[in-house]
């Protein structure tokens, strides 16, 4: 399980050195993908397998589903992690999330979360503002649904 969130830097060639808690639960290959809220996310082999047979059995007679499948696969790359527990991380990918040095790593129960400070920190203050009004919500929809 991750959780929790730290500040990393990134070294000259993109290479970022995961924390050693992390690096505990992974094998030394991992997928790195976009993901939403302008973030990459890192996956184990068997949660990015989950989620892409999910994205896959979209209907590819659907343009929404064509889209987000093209999206998702086209923006996700499997990495090894070195002895030292780094991975490199595509330019083009760090140019999409706006990540240039520091590097937000946020532990996201089943996978990791990798943000530049600018975008955390604004997702948070807006999400720690209504914390109650979404729990409530998740809530009655659990109920209802």
């Amino acid at each position: 399980m991750f959780v929790g969130q730290s500040i990393h830097s990134l070294d000259n060639k993109n290479r970022l050195v995961l924390p050693a808690k992390y690096r505990s639960q992974l094998s030394s290959v991992v997928y790195l993908s976009l993901d939403l809220d302008s973030c990459l996310s890192i996956y184990s082999e068997d949660v990015y397998g989950q989620k892409a047979e999910k994205i896959n059995a979209l209907s590819d007679f659907d343009k929404d589903s064509r889209a987000l499948k093209r999206i998702f696969f086209a923006n996700s790359c499997e990495v090894t992690m070195d002895k030292q527990g780094r991975i490199m991380i595509p330019m083009f990918l760090l140019e999409k999330v706006k990540i240039e040095k520091e590097v937000v790593v946020v532990g996201a129960f089943d996978h990791i979360q990798l943000f530049s400070n600018k975008i955390i920190d604004g997702l948070l203050v807006q999400d720690e503002s209504c914390y109650e009004e979404l729990a409530s919500h998740l809530n009655e929809a659990k109920k209802n649904g």
